[in-house]
């Protein structure tokens, strides 16, 4: 007999046990980690940097995102393991599924948009400006950044509000499907034009993650380069220190890293929900790989905070001193 490859089924998935393995780790340590950096803006280690207020409002707006990521994470696995196995509606599981992948997904693009606009403030601190709308950018810098936050805040809500609007619409016609036709026809209706709205908001979302990846690539390019030739310059003029250098390649380090982190994220979800969408391989129907990536790219973003940033850097040290110090009272006296 031969072999129809007409039937054969590919499915692509993440198994509970790797997600568990991979994701509990890094959100409890993601968790710690910005429960520390919170630490350090409220009590700055002493002979730390006073930092610009609006870039304590981007660190601390990034710190928010990657603490909710991470606590949504492990709720995930809370409600996948435990709310499974009680004895509730699948249709009220499904919805809240959506919902809570739509948090994550929101929160990752605040993260980002944190990063974007702490990209742009570095550059215009570092590059100087000679184009005259770079000259613009650099004087109403903080204005923008003001404004692109608080647009990005009128996105979430709309975005939430949209996925929260289909989710209920859905709930109700499900549980109106047996009852009197019309009030089945008018959910039925509603329901359709909220999945017009919630596909135009898909949209847009994909749109928006195109677009931060080819301003994060054209800023990161832009100070990243001038910087490389400002400590080339530094070093023929021999007037550059060590402690400059050093310092130099910490900055250009953690905006290509943040850079890198952000481009394999925003494709890697891209590519998930195209696929989950559109493919008629049953790509990832659980979800995992898609709250994986997020998660990555959260933790990821932790940890080249905790090197790039200084506040964050002698922080740790200060820490890191008390307690080589009470070890050592406690040792030898």
């Amino acid at each position: 007999m031969g072999y129809n490859s007409s039937w054969t089924y590919f499915y692509i998935e993440m198994s509970a046990k790797t997600f568990v393995s991979v994701n509990v780790p890094l959100s409890a340590i993601g968790i710690l980690l910005n429960m520390f950096f919170v630490f350090c803006m409220v009590f700055p280690p002493q002979g730390a940097e006073q930092q610009k207020r609006i870039l304590k409002v981007l660190l601390g707006s990034l710190v928010w995102c990657n603490t909710v990521i991470h606590l949504v994470c492990l709720f995930i696995v809370f409600y996948e393991f435990i709310m499974w196995n009680l004895d509730m509606k699948v249709s009220i599981l499904l919805a809240m599924s959506d919902v809570i992948l739509n948090v994550m997904i929101y929160s990752m693009i605040t993260s980002v948009t944190c990063c974007h606009w702490m990209n742009m403030f570095y550059f215009c601190q570092i590059v100087p400006p000679q184009h005259p709308f770079l000259i613009w950018f650099k004087r109403n810098i903080r204005a923008l950044i003001y404004s692109g936050l608080g647009l990005n805040a009128i996105l979430y809500v709309f975005g939430m509000s949209v996925e929260i609007a289909y989710e209920i619409v859905g709930l109700s016609y499900y549980a109106a499907y047996n009852s009197t036709d019309d009030l089945a026809d008018i959910l039925w209706d509603s329901l359709q034009i909220n999945h017009k709205i919630k596909l135009v908001n898909f949209w847009c979302r994909l749109v928006l993650f195109l677009l931060s990846v080819c301003v994060m690539l054209a800023s990161t390019f832009a100070t990243v380069l001038y910087l490389w030739r400002h400590m080339k310059n530094l070093e023929e003029s021999g007037v550059s220190s060590p402690r400059l250098q050093r310092q130099i390649k910490i900055i250009i380090a953690g905006i290509t890293t943040q850079a890198v982190l952000h481009f394999l994220c925003s494709n890697g979800i891209l590519i998930d929900e195209l696929v989950v969408k559109y493919s008629s391989v049953d790509f990832d129907w659980n979800g995992y790989i898609l709250y994986t990536f997020i998660s990555l790219y959260s933790f990821g973003t932790t940890i080249n905070m905790g090197i790039s940033q200084s506040l964050f850097r002698q922080g740790a040290v200060h820490v890191w001193q008390n307690v080589c110090q009470t070890l050592f009272l406690k040792l030898f006296l």
